[in-house]
């Protein structure tokens, strides 16, 4: 009796075992987009300390660079009333404070290879090309004597880094933009975006602040750029399924 209860046992074992669907085991994966990159960032980095009210807030992008870009994203000039030059002043000597301490500023260059890292991990090949400021709106940001290199997808890359105060009475924060368009080998648009940040830290009542603090505030300018890293690669460059 009990040899008959073991082999009905077995039996039903089998059965269910049977039952169950085959796991696949010659399932291709997910062909990886954006396989090959060569990203082009701008190399010079430009520290921008925003506080200004006598500069037009249309065009600002085109016009003046990674002024314009920070206006753009939310400080707000006409809440000032300091003139452009104010601005260009207040920059460079934030600028200045800052490669006193940390000797040449290599921020763009640091951004780009650790976004060049993360792409690696996930299996692609990168290229890593220093190049002047990119103009022209994200989606349609040019590049004078741009080549791509023969197998691979161009990211035209722009970073913009500073502090901004959004009114009046608000404090001085790290304003952040990175902007990117990818390009097939022939320089032809595949997809655009951007990504901004304002409301990172730390935070400064006054640009005098901002000045006397330039190591932190330098500091907390990188590490609120290099946060977006993860951003750039969830939006367009994800992990092979």
């Amino acid at each position: 009796m009990k040899r008959i209860i073991s082999i009905c046992a077995i039996a039903v074992m089998l059965v269910a075992c049977a039952g169950r669907p085959k796991q696949a085991t010659n399932e291709e994966p997910e062909p990886l987009s954006h396989p090959r990159v060569e990203i082009v960032y701008n190399a010079k980095s430009e520290l921008v300390v925003l506080d200004t009210g006598a500069t037009p807030t249309v065009g600002l992008g085109g016009l003046f660079g990674p002024v314009g870009v920070l206006v753009a994203i939310g400080a707000d000039a006409a809440s000032r009333s300091n003139s452009i030059n104010q601005v260009a002043s207040r920059s460079k000597r934030f600028h200045q404070a800052v490669e006193d301490g940390q000797g040449e500023l290599m921020l763009h260059r640091e951004y780009a290879e650790r976004l060049a890292e993360a792409m690696r991990a996930t299996g692609r090949e990168v290229k890593l090309t220093p190049s002047e400021r990119a103009t022209g709106a994200a989606r349609k940001m040019e590049l004078a004597g741009l080549t791509a290199t023969p197998g691979y997808e161009v990211m035209l890359l722009r970073i913009t880094a500073g502090y901004g105060a959004p009114s009046l009475t608000s404090d001085f924060r790290p304003v952040i933009s990175v902007e990117y368009a990818l390009r097939d080998e022939k320089l032809q648009p595949i997809t655009w975006n951007s990504i901004t940040s304002n409301r990172g830290s730390p935070s400064y009542f006054s640009y005098d602040t901002v000045l006397k603090e330039n190591k932190a505030a330098y500091e907390g300018l990188r590490q609120e750029l290099f946060s977006t890293v993860g951003r750039v690669m969830s939006n367009d460059f994800p992990k092979q399924e």
